[in-house]
C-alpha cells in the first residue's frame, strides 16, 4: 500500500494506461474514410470551400447529418485543411481520441477544487476506465471520435466552466453550450443538466437566462429539420417492452464489463447488467445528497459531477428507448461504449467523495487493481476485433480502388457512385488518396484474367463450404490453425469469368467461440460476400493467404453466379 503514496509512482500509474492506448491507436490506425463519413467530411469541405456566399457556407456547417448537425466535427475538418491543405482520417481519428485526455483532465482538475482530496491518488483507476480498447469501432472511425466522443467532451468543458460560478464563467458556457448543442444531437440534454446544476447552486437568475438561451438552441436546431426519427415507433416499442427496454438501459450503464465481444447477446449482458445497477445505484444515491440540500451548494466537484452525472444518464436512456428497437445488442454497441466509460469514472469519484479518509485510503488500491485487471483483460479480447476490422477495412479499400465499391453503397446505386465522385475530387484536389497498397505490396497479383489465373497452378479443392444465401455468398472454412495478425490472413477472391481483371476481395474472420470458454476459438474462418457488391455474371473463388513472409493466391474449384434484378 505505502507504494500507492509515492507521488513519483502515482504519475507512472496515471500516464501509463495513456501511453499503452496510444501505442495501440498508432499501432492500428489507418486513413480510409468510410460510409457517413464522406458526407460529413469530404462533401462538406467541397461545399465549404466553393461556397459563393455566407449563407451557402453556414448552409454547409450546420446540414445535418441523419438527425445530427455536427458543426464541432466540421470546423475541425476545415482546420485540419487550413494546417494541412488536404485531409488525414487517420489525423482526424487522432484529434478526436485527444478528447480522452482532456476528459481526465478535467476531471482531475475538478477533483482537486474538492478540500481534502489527493487527486493523484483518487484518480489512479480513472485512466484504467478511460483509455481501454473496448470501443474499438469508435477510436478508429473518424466521424465517430468526432461526434460521440466530442459531445462528451464539449458537454464536460461547458459544465466545468459552468461550475466556477462566476459571470464570466457563465457566459463562457452558454457560448459552449451552443456550440455542443449544434455539434450533435443529444447535445441538447445538456441544458436540463445545466439547469441542475445552477439549480443546487441557488442561482435562480442565472437558471432563467439558461433555460431562455437553451430554448433558442435548441429551436435553431430543429429550424428547417429534415430529419424525422420515428419516435412514435420509439415510445410504442417502449410501452411494449417495458422490461427489456430497462434492462437495456442498465445492460449500457454497465457495459464497462462486456469482456467477450464473441460471445452472444444474451451472455455478453449478463455482467454489465448487474455492473450497470450497481453504478446507477450509487450515483442515484450520490445525486439524491448532493441535489437535495436546503442551502446553496459552493463545491465546483459536485455541481460539476452533478451536471455530467444527469447528462450521462439520460444519453443512455435515450439511447436505450430509441435504440434497442432496431437491435438489442445496440446497448453493447462499441462506437457507444465511451458513455458507460465516463460514467464509471464519475460514479466512482462520486463514490470516493462519500467515503472516510481511511476508507478511501484501502478502497483506491483495490479498486486500482480491480480495473488493472478489466483494462488488461479487454485489451487481449478487444484487440484481435480491432486487428479484424482493419483487415476488413482494408479489403474493401482494395476494392473501391479496382471496382469503385466497397466503402459505401450497393454496385451501381446513387450512394456508390457519390462515393466515387467524392474519391476522384478528394485525388484532383490533392486532399485525400485512398492507401496504395490497401492489402500488401505485392496484392497486384489479384488482378488476373482468366488466362493469367489459369497460370496459377491445378485448382485445389475448396477447403471451404459455399451457401448462397438471399442476398449474400456465406463461406465457412473448418481448416485448422487459422490465425489472424497485423500481416497474416486470408482474403476470399471473386474473379469474374472471361477477360475482366477485376478482383473482389473479403477478408475472412475467425470463427466464433461456440462454447463456454470465450477465447476457445474453433477451427477456419468465416466471411460474408454481399451480393449487391458484384456485378451479376458468374464468379470463380480464390483465396489470397497473407504472412509477414509474403502472400499465396490459390484458385479453388468453387464457382458462384450472381443474377441480375
Amino acid at each position: 500500500m505505502k507504494l500507492f503514496t509515492n507521488r513519483y509512482v502515482q504519475t507512472a500509474l496515471l500516464l501509463l494506461p495513456i501511453a499503452v492506448f496510444f501505442v495501440y491507436f498508432f499501432a492500428l490506425r489507418y486513413n480510409i474514410p468510410w460510409f457517413d463519413e464522406y458526407e460529413n467530411i469530404p462533401y462538406f469541405l467541397q461545399r465549404f470551400v466553393d461556397a459563393r456566399s455566407v449563407s451557402e457556407g453556414l448552409d454547409a456547417l450546420l446540414k445535418p447529418n441523419n438527425e445530427h448537425r455536427v458543426l464541432y466535427a466540421r470546423l475541425v475538418v476545415y482546420g485540419q485543411y487550413l494546417l494541412t491543405g488536404g485531409l488525414s482520417f487517420s489525423g482526424l481519428m487522432l484529434w478526436g481520441n485527444l478528447g480522452l485526455v482532456l476528459i481526465f483532465g478535467l476531471l482531475y482538475r475538478s477533483t482537486s477544487s474538492l478540500e481534502g482530496a489527493n487527486p493523484r491518488f483518487w484518480l489512479l483507476p480513472v485512466p484504467l476506465m478511460l483509455f481501454m480498447a473496448q470501443n474499438y469501432l469508435l477510436t478508429f472511425t473518424a466521424i465517430y471520435t468526432l461526434q460521440y466522443l466530442a459531445i462528451i467532451v464539449l458537454v464536460l468543458l461547458t459544465f466545468f466552466v459552468l461550475a466556477y460560478n462566476r459571470p464570466g464563467s457563465f457566459v463562457g458556457a452558454l457560448g459552449l453550450g451552443a456550440l455542443a448543442t449544434f455539434s450533435m444531437g443529444n447535445g441538447i440534454l445538456l441544458w436540463p443538466a445545466g439547469a441542475a446544476m445552477l439549480l443546487i447552486r441557488r442561482r435562480w437568475l442565472w437558471l432563467g437566462v439558461w433555460l431562455v438561451f437553451g430554448a433558442v438552441c435548441i429551436w435553431l436546431y430543429f429550424l428547417n429539420y429534415p430529419v424525422q426519427q420515428g419516435n412514435a415507433e420509439g415510445f410504442a416499442y417502449v410501452l411494449a417492452h417495458p422490461i427489456q427496454t430497462l434492462a437495456g438501459f442498465f445492460i449500457f450503464a454497465g457495459s464497462l464489463f462486456d469482456f467477450f465481444p464473441a460471445w452472444t447477446i444474451e451472455r455478453r449482458s449478463a455482467l454489465p447488467l448487474l455492473a450497470g445497477l450497481a453504478v446507477v445505484g450509487v450515483l442515484a444515491w450520490w445525486l439524491v445528497r448532493v441535489v437535495f440540500r436546503k442551502e446553496a451548494n459552493r463545491s465546483h466537484f459536485e455541481t460539476f459531477l452533478t451536471g455530467v452525472a444527469l447528462f450521462l444518464l439520460a444519453n443512455m436512456a435515450l439511447i436505450a428507448f430509441f435504440r434497442i428497437r432496431f437491435y438489442f445488442g445496440m446497448v453493447l454497441h462499441s462506437s457507444y461504449r465511451t458513455y458507460s466509460m465516463v460514467l464509471w469514472a464519475v460514479g466512482y469519484l462520486a463514490l470516493l467523495s462519500l467515503l472516510k479518509p481511511q476508507t478511501r485510503q484501502r478502497l483506491v488500491p483495490v479498486l486500482w487493481g480491480l480495473f488493472l485487471f478489466v483494462n488488461v483483460l479487454t485489451y487481449v479480447t478487444y484487440v484481435p476485433e480491432a486487428v479484424v476490422r482493419r483487415k476488413h477495412m482494408q479489403g474493401l479499400t482494395f476494392n473501391q480502388q479496382h471496382n469503385q465499391i466497397g466503402l459505401g453503397g450497393t454496385h451501381n446505386s446513387p450512394l456508390a457512385r457519390w462515393i466515387i465522385e467524392l474519391d476522384s475530387t478528394m485525388r484532383v484536389r490533392q486532399w485525400h488518396t485512398l492507401p496504395n497498397p490497401a492489402i500488401t505490396p505485392d496484392e497486384t497479383r489479384l488482378l488476373l484474367d482468366s488466362a493469367g489465373r489459369a497460370q496459377l497452378g491445378p485448382r485445389i479443392a475448396a477447403p471451404f463450404r459455399l451457401l448462397d444465401q438471399p442476398g449474400y455468398f456465406n463461406l465457412e472454412s473448418d481448416v485448422p490453425g487459422y490465425r489472424v495478425g497485423m500481416n497474416k490472413g486470408t482474403y476470399v477472391v471473386f474473379w469474374p469469368s472471361g477477360g475482366r481483371k477485376s478482383a473482389y476481395v473479403m477478408f475472412a474472420e475467425p470463427r466464433k467461440p461456440t462454447g463456454k470458454n470465450p477465447l476457445a476459438r474453433p477451427n477456419g474462418w468465416l466471411t460474408s460476400m454481399p451480393k449487391d457488391l458484384l456485378p451479376p455474371g458468374r464468379y470463380e473463388i480464390g483465396l489470397f493467404e497473407t504472412t509477414p513472409a509474403g502472400s499465396r493466391l490459390v484458385l479453388t474449384d468453387q464457382t458462384a453466379t450472381v443474377l441480375a434484378k
